[in-house]
């Protein structure tokens, strides 16, 4: 999921995150989901970072020049959490 730049900062992510996350471990019995934030958006840095701390996981690295955001190409900040870490 990408929120474009009109998004950004309107607490869509933090709900969105967490039933996801639910969704995937819950009822798609996934092992592991990334979630990330694009170069320049600190509100999304922030909540990432909250989300990964509250259910554990964490930073796997920056993926250069991966995410369109308008007529620019940002770098992407990724980080993953387990089911284990979910769980925990």
């Amino acid at each position: 999921m990408t929120l474009d730049r009109p998004f950004w900062g309107e607490g869509y992510a933090s709900d969105a995150a967490d039933a996801l996350a639910e969704l995937a471990f819950e009822t798609l019995d996934l092992d592991v989901v990334a979630i990330g934030y694009e170069r320049g958006n600190e509100r999304s840095e922030r909540f990432v970072e909250s989300f990964v701390e509250r259910h554990g996981g964490q930073y796997d690295g920056v993926l250069r020049n991966w995410t369109r955001v308008g007529d620019d190409v940002l770098d992407h900040h990724r980080y993953t959490v387990t089911r284990e870490q979910y769980e925990a």
